[in-house]
């Protein structure tokens, strides 16, 4: 491995990577707006300039494109290095616009952050500023403003050796050389918005985003994307400040999220992780965060009462439920069907098991939901499932056993009078039962974060479960990974994470869970399924853990 000194100090560094990167590595800042790790190296924007030293000769060179090698010295703050970059500045700055307190990505900008940086300079242009076209709509989500632009070519290289789609391009000579899409093209693929990501300035910017809040008013919290089974990590930023919904006045046509009374979450944006998603997460995860505060969201539990649904309190829909699940298990347990969605967190899968499984000895429990038919993977992120939990499923054993039935075979249960009782975890029953099964139930107990008017009909209690950036828990990807997610916000409403209802369902049947709160449920479930054991929090870390190959061959067995 090489060994080379950084401003004195001398220090040994992997072959493979570059001086900026070698820099970094060291606690060193090195400025730049071209250089990505993922993307092939272009040295255009010239803002990483280091002063090297060698076989005594010094000179100045872009650290981007020079290898790591014996016995280079890097000096990357002499006076000879400041100037090279204040100068370089200087060009970038020649042609830009004056727009800072408009732009949507003043607050973390880089061009912006730099000048204060390295710049300060005061300006010697005394030509006006070349005018370039503003707003270019270049595709479904993203808007272009070239001049903005630094043509760093981060978005070009994106399209050309990430997605390979090609739509965008640099055209033009000189001083005239611009940005834009590809003639007959559309920035239309499903991981467009990652241009907005790698935009080092305003350039890009996203219609979903733009004008909706400044960064500086945003609070953000690591997540897990809960839309396909890889559980790409993302970070989800956030406002809650009442004083800013005057925002809402604003006309958002252009935009595509409807505005409501309840907007918090604002955008996500991928969280790295070289696991699981490495610097990118599809255009699915990034704009479907909606549900959260939708003005759909079910949020106080409904009680069928004369015929018609209205509003109870949730200790008399839990009440309810209860008596409900009694009568049934009065009779049989195998009257009772329970449906989990694999969107749930293994806390919440957990204490479905703990209480219906192990308390209640339900035989017919079961998660195997069928996948929307619209629904496809990809080469690059998505993967053909789209329920971000169903490893957690089976490692917990949400499946039928001995006479129980499982979502395949539940419509004939019902019909044949088998089971004549539902509870439904996050499912929509009507995607895996038909209307006469449904009306044949003599209870229907859905626990919901949208109550669909097409189920109303088919519903007896409906309980309010807590929406996504609402709660904590772990989440097992398909590689096996277990992952965690943070808590945001509190729930809107009568809203509680399903473990929460579990529990307080748990007293009112007589067969307390024990549990107070979230940290009970998971250390319960590191001490019952032996996938978790020996596990804690802390050691899942911001990038999940994966489990001893010796506890799957267990399984296996």
């Amino acid at each position: 491995m090489p060994r080379m000194k950084i401003n004195g100090a001398e220090h040994e560094f992997p072959d493979e990577i570059n001086v900026l990167q070698a820099c970094e590595q060291v606690g060193i800042h090195i400025p730049h707006f071209c250089f990505h790790p993922i993307l092939k190296v272009v040295g255009s924007c010239r803002m990483c300039k280091v002063e090297l030293s060698s076989k005594g000769r010094t000179w100045i060179d872009i650290s981007c494109n020079v290898a790591v090698q014996d016995g280079l010295e890097v000096i990357t703050d002499s006076p000879a290095v400041k100037t090279a970059r204040q100068m370089t500045l200087e060009f970038l700055l020649a042609n830009h616009p004056l727009d800072c307190p408009i732009c949507d990505d003043a607050g973390e900008c880089q061009l912006q952050d730099y000048y204060l940086d390295y710049g300060l300079h005061d300006s010697r242009m005394g030509e006006l500023k070349r005018r370039k076209r503003k707003a270019v709509d270049i595709g479904r989500s993203i808007v272009l403003d070239n001049e903005r632009c630094v043509l760093c070519s981060r978005c070009v290289r994106f399209v050309e050796e990430v997605t390979k789609t090609h739509e965008l391009g640099i055209f033009g000579m000189g001083s005239k050389e611009e940005l834009m899409v590809r003639p007959g093209a559309s920035l239309d693929n499903d991981y467009a918005g990652n241009v907005v990501d790698l935009c080092p300035v305003g350039a890009l910017t996203d219609k979903d985003f733009r004008f909706k809040r400044r960064v500086w008013f945003l609070q953000s919290v690591s997540s897990i994307c809960q839309l396909c089974s890889r559980g790409c990590n993302v970070r989800i930023d956030y406002d809650v400040n009442p004083f800013h919904e005057h925002k809402h006045n604003i006309e958002y046509s252009v935009h595509r999220t409807e505005p409501t009374a309840m907007a918090r979450i604002q955008r996500i944006k991928p969280r790295f992780n070289e696991h699981v998603n490495g610097h990118w997460i599809c255009d699915h995860g990034r704009y479907g965060y909606r549900s959260t505060d939708s003005a759909e969201r079910l949020l106080y539990p409904l009680i069928r009462e004369n015929d018609e649904l209205s509003k109870a309190e949730l200790s008399s829909a839990l009440k309810q439920v209860a008596s409900g699940i009694s009568s049934a298990l009065s009779k049989s347990p195998e009257k009772v069907a329970i449906v989990v969605s694999p969107l749930l967190a293994n806390e919440e899968l957990f204490a479905v098991f703990r209480l219906f499984r192990e308390k209640l000895n339900l035989p017919s429990i079961d998660h195997k939901l069928s996948i929307d038919p619209e629904w496809y993977g990809d080469d690059l992120l998505r993967t053909p499932d789209p329920f971000p939990n169903r490893t957690g499923c089976e490692w917990i054993g949400l499946k039928p056993q001995g006479n129980g039935v499982g979502v395949a075979e539940l419509n004939d249960a019902i019909s044949g009078g088998r089971v004549d009782t539902l509870i439904s975890f996050l499912a929509d029953p009507l995607d895996y039962l038909t209307e006469a099964a449904l009306k044949k139930l003599k209870r229907r107990y859905f626990i919901l974060r949208e109550l669909p008017e097409s189920l109303k009909d088919f519903t007896d209690v409906a309980l309010p479960a807590a929406g996504w950036g609402e709660y904590r828990g772990t989440f097992t990807n398909f590689q096996g990974r277990i992952q965690r997610l943070r808590k945001a916000f509190e729930p809107l409403g009568d809203a509680r994470p399903v473990w929460r209802l579990l529990i307080d369902l748990s007293a009112l049947l007589k067969k307390p869970l024990g549990w107070k709160n979230m940290n009970d449920v998971f250390g319960a479930m590191c001490h019952k399924i032996h996938f978790f054991n020996e596990m804690n929090w802390n050691d899942i870390g911001d990038e999940g853990t994966t489990i001893k190959e010796d506890k799957v061959e267990v399984t296996a067995k």
